[in-house]
């Protein structure tokens, strides 16, 4: 699997499909992750946990990749994904920017940011 079908794939799959049973094909076990939270090492266990969180309050209905290179091992993706809000049952967009390192065609490290409703597109 090329890198650009392991990001791919995890939208996909985790976001669209809402299926956490993929981490353990998409992710390494632990995997380490860097957001606003801080920097630390989960468990898929933990992952699916923090990933949950999310996929409740947000239906992911589609996502569009603005951006995405690839200098092996790592990956840096720019993309938009859109749905809705759960607890307002309106619709919303999330802008990501991530970059995934690689080990073995699975993320081995994540670094992630993330705003609700910036439009890529409007300027």
């Amino acid at each position: 699997m090329t890198p650009e079908e392991i990001v791919h794939r995890h939208w996909t799959r985790v976001w669209l499909e809402r299926d956490l049973s993929a981490l353990g094909e998409l992710y390494t076990d632990p995997t380490i992750r860097h957001s606003v939270e801080g920097s630390r090492t989960v468990s898929i266990a933990d992952l699916g946990n923090q990933l949950g969180d999310g996929l409740r309050a947000l239906r992911g209905e589609s996502f569009s990749i603005d951006a995405l290179t690839v200098d092996d091992p790592i990956a840096w993706v720019r993309l938009t994904l859109r749905g809705i809000s759960l607890a307002a049952m309106t619709p919303m967009s999330f802008t990501w920017i991530a970059q995934y390192r690689l080990e073995g065609n699975k993320i081995a490290e994540t670094w992630a940011l993330h705003q609700a409703n910036l439009d890529w597109h409007s300027t």
